[in-house]
């Protein structure tokens, strides 16, 4: 019996210059809580921060919405997952 959801996703289509928050990335596996985004490169937590998307999801090979290469709103830069995503409107 397979126990995963299918969340294997291909990368989002979110516009260059798009306002984003990080938020929970769904689960993967039955009874798994939404996966946490994690911290940025300072330590703190990501949940409901706000980033300018600064380059096209890329392909990853976890499947998780792409790689988006971000600019923080505070002023620094990563890269994360689409997964943990949504577009301020």
């Amino acid at each position: 019996m397979n126990e995963q959801y299918t969340w294997n996703q291909a990368p989002r289509n979110i516009s260059v210059g798009t306002l984003v928050r990080f938020v929970p990335g769904r689960p993967r596996f039955r009874g798994e809580d939404p996966r946490d985004p994690g911290h940025d490169n300072d330590g703190e937590a990501l949940i409901g921060q706000l980033a300018v998307i600064v380059s096209s999801g890329r392909e990853d090979v976890h499947g998780w919405g792409g790689v988006f290469r971000l600019n923080m709103v505070r002023g620094d830069s990563l890269s994360h997952f689409g997964d943990f995503l949504e577009v301020v409107q």
